[in-house]
């Protein structure tokens, strides 16, 4: 049986894109390998959001280039870097046998089996589709007990910084009963945990209704069976009461949410064209915390956009401390093609860029045990998922999204969200005792 292999850079949505293709492959008679040295296929799934992932592309493949020597295995780009170089891919690297741009990766299946190369498929009239991907591609493949599901692809914003507009195409939501359908199957596949994804979730509607993202939620947690719901990523600029009291009076939404603030200064949101500023988003903070005061709350920054001086870096460092979040992912700011920052001055050296990201970062470090110091003794429910990478103890998500090490927990627990009281506060994790006698 001629076996395939995915190697994923990038966000959520590109693990959901690489578990569609994997699912349609199997369909299609192939078998999942984890050692590319067992494929005759080989996918890597591109992200272009930054510059590094995006010069990790050729890098990957040429690791892959003796394999295509040796035993002529196929080497297929998708993804976001696919969308923006498109023919530029076997330009560059001439031993790609496909290129497959967001909104394509559907026609893998079918050119893997086929003998016409190099395949490129990027037309940007893709990307106008609700479902990119066919039904008989739904269902649960790299992780057993979580999962994710696309409700929406594309983005409005146009952040001055953000190339997504431009390889993601335009919003475009999916009906509200395909995106249950689709929860269906995966509950029936045994999931637990289903995270809803989109550029930007909340400015989600119903393309039949009408009906917006709190509604969606509704749905989704009261007629699949779900026993776990969450969803990223939200726009502080569309983030209103209405999602905030989701986190009240839906049972099975767990109280996390991801609200990417970029920047503690209001001249540089300006600049980012984000469209609220500090004190909005604080009001947001606020909201979220008055329906649920103990959700936990992370956020995305971006250090050294251009133009940004050391007191509004510093601005950003009041924010992260104001606020106590749960946790923070924290980039230097790198020019992307297309976006209005491509045309200004990238003025901030790059040591100055890492020295800001580093305070950054270690100002959040600081913070974590008295962040995370509210779940110390507490008992919590802990979906166990795997053993944890040294050995010894499983390990699951917290409802707070928290990875949980828990030290007396059995084989038999996983797959099963068992409560588990906190013993002791690591830097990226928590760990715990199972409560005996549930």
């Amino acid at each position: 049986m001629k076996k395939f292999f995915i190697q994923t850079f990038g966000c959520q949505m590109n693990v959901y894109d690489s578990e569609r293709v994997a699912v349609m492959l199997k369909k299609a008679g192939w078998e999942y390998t984890e050692d590319p040295e067992e494929a005759d296929l080989i996918i890597i799934n591109t992200c272009s959001v930054r510059e590094k992932p995006l010069l990790k592309v050729f890098s990957c493949t040429g690791r892959f280039l003796p394999l295509r020597k040796r035993k002529g295995v196929r080497i297929f780009v998708m993804g976001c870097v696919a969308q923006q170089l498109k023919e530029q891919v076997i330009e560059k690297a001439p031993y790609v046998d496909g290129v497959f741009g967001p909104g394509s990766e559907d026609q893998i299946p079918q050119a893997a089996e086929g003998d016409i190369f190099p395949y490129i498929a990027t037309a940007s009239e893709s990307l106008l589709r609700e479902e990119i991907f066919p039904e008989s591609s739904r269902g649960a493949f790299f992780e057993p007990y979580s999962s994710c599901v696309t409700i929406m692809h594309g983005c409005n914003n146009f952040c001055s910084y953000c190339i997504v507009p431009f390889v993601r195409g335009r919003e475009v939501s999916r009906t509200t009963a395909a995106v249950i359908d689709e929860v269906k199957v995966l509950v029936g596949n045994g999931v637990k945990d289903v995270t809803l994804l989109g550029q930007n979730v909340n400015s989600y509607r119903d393309p039949e209704t009408g009906s917006d993202f709190a509604a969606l939620l509704e749905q989704v947690a009261s007629k699949t069976g779900i026993e776990r719901l969450r969803f990223i990523t939200s726009h502080p600029k569309d983030f209103g009461e209405r999602l905030a009291m989701a986190f009240r009076d839906i049972p099975n939404l767990m109280p996390y949410l991801h609200l990417p603030a970029q920047s503690g200064n209001n001249r540089i949101l300006g600049e980012m064209n984000r469209r609220y500023t500090v004190e909005n988003y604080l009001e947001k903070m606020e909201l979220a915390r008055k329906y649920c005061p103990d959700i936990a709350l992370s956020s995305d920054f971006i250090v050294g956009f251009p133009g940004e001086t050391r007191a509004e870096f510093e601005d950003t460092m009041k924010l992260v401390d104001r606020v106590c979040y749960d946790s923070i992912f924290a980039f230097n700011y790198s020019v992307r093609p297309f976006t209005k920052a491509s045309k200004m001055t990238d003025d901030v050296p790059e040591e100055e860029k890492f020295d800001r990201l580093n305070c950054l970062l270690d100002l959040q470090r600081s913070k974590i045990k008295e962040v995370r110091g509210r779940y110390l003794g507490r008992t919590i429910g802990v979906l166990v998922e795997s053993e944890s990478p040294r050995g010894g103890t499983l390990m699951g998500r917290s409802e707070h999204n928290l990875v949980t090490h828990i030290v007396n927990s059995e084989p038999g627990d996983i797959g099963k969200t068992v409560k588990v009281k906190i013993t002791e506060i690591l830097e990226n994790t928590l760990r715990g005792e199972k409560i005996k006698d549930q």
